[in-house]
């Protein structure tokens, strides 16, 4: 059976969603089908790497909803000439059997910005579409945040909504010798050994991911731990964040080989207005470090056991310090750790896979 994969952008794996669709291909090929990704924008080695078949679309110049209603009559084209047996589609096309939804645009905008999404947004404009004209068999949420809004929002139906959190490549983070490994990326970001580091590592959106909050929740803190420093990893980071601390922070740009920016950590913290999942999370997880994160960030749904102390129930900074200084607890810290680790390790993307199975077998798709 043909399966076809859209995404359109598929450069590379700096935030979630690539690494998902690669996933898939993955998947799909172990199940004996041919795995097609389409996409306007492509790394074509890296779909091969996962045995995937490359298609790759026009791309119209200018940015805009033309530019996406193009590649939807692109993708609409493919599907009519070579009628591959199922197609998934991640947030871009009208039709598909599969649909996954990587973002709450409106939520988040109400979220953020404390005001409801213009009606020409893009991507909200693609949303609305799907949801009230488009069609789809399954629906795949990152969490059941994602879950809960979309199905009210749009008047769904619920049957047809399924929460597959996003797994975690364990392999890719796991090292031989953590400390090590901790060592060498200090030593060459210039980060104290002695630090206490806490970090946010994302792909960008600082304002969505609360970077001032963490700013000001890290100033406070230094004047009781003198001993913190904080590391902050991403793209085009404003200069306004970098303006409000200049000492004890390290500002450094994306790595695809992100295991290195986790293990010279000791704390995570993504104090996010919203992240419809957030994978770093997991993948802080997956490398042993205690995370502190909002409760409207989705992966703290994973979280289980003492980690979940560290939950963020209100965006304020005092609330947020008191969570950091509860990491200076050496007994929590560690079985804070520990049980992270744990928790990672049940989201490989082999247990993934399996439920991604039992969802389509149960809904009558695969």
């Amino acid at each position: 059976m043909k399966v076809l994969i859209s995404r359109k952008d598929l450069r590379d794996t700096a935030s979630g969603v690539p690494k998902k669709v690669l996933q898939e291909l993955a998947f799909f090929n172990e199940q004996g089908h041919e795995a097609y990704a389409i996409a306007e924008t492509m790394n074509v080695a890296m779909v091969q790497e996962f045995n995937g078949i490359p298609v790759k679309t026009f791309r119209w110049p200018f940015s805009g909803h033309f530019r996406r209603r193009m590649y939807q009559l692109q993708v609409e084209r493919w599907i009519k000439k070579h009628r591959p047996g199922l197609v998934v589609g991640h947030g871009d096309l009208r039709h598909q059997d599969v649909l996954y939804i990587h973002n709450c645009v409106h939520l988040a905008h109400e979220l953020v910005e404390k005001k409801p999404l213009p009606v020409d947004h893009e991507v909200g404009l693609i949303h609305t579409d799907i949801f009230q004209k488009g069609s789809y068999r399954l629906l795949v949420c990152n969490s059941e945040l994602m879950k809960a809004d979309l199905v009210k929002r749009f008047a769904l139906d619920a049957s047809k909504a399924v929460v597959i959190y996003p797994e975690v490549n364990l392999k890719k983070f796991q090292v031989e010798d953590p400390r090590a490994l901790k060592r060498e990326w200090r030593e060459r970001l210039g980060i104290p050994q002695d630090a206490f580091v806490i970090g946010l590592v994302t792909s960008g959106n600082f304002r969505k991911r609360n970077l001032g909050l963490l700013i000001e929740a890290f100033k406070e803190l230094r004047r009781v731990k003198p001993e913190v420093h904080l590391f902050v990893a991403g793209g085009n980071v404003d200069q306004t964040y970098k303006d409000q601390v200049t000492e004890h922070v390290t500002f450094a740009p994306t790595l695809l080989d992100v295991k290195n920016y986790y293990y010279l950590l000791d704390a995570f913290c993504l104090p996010a207005h919203i992240e419809e999942f957030g994978r770093s999370v997991l993948e802080a997880m997956a490398c042993g470090i205690p995370v502190v994160a909002s409760s409207t960030v989705g992966a703290t749904e994973v979280i289980d056991g003492p980690g979940r102390e560290l939950i963020l129930t209100e965006l304020s900074r005092d609330h947020l310090v008191g969570k950091l200084l509860k990491l200076f607890d050496r007994s929590l810290y560690q079985s804070v750790k520990d049980k992270n680790e744990a928790t990672a390790r049940g989201f490989a993307a082999e247990a993934q896979n399996s439920q991604l199975k039992a969802v389509l077998k149960a809904h009558n798709i695969y």
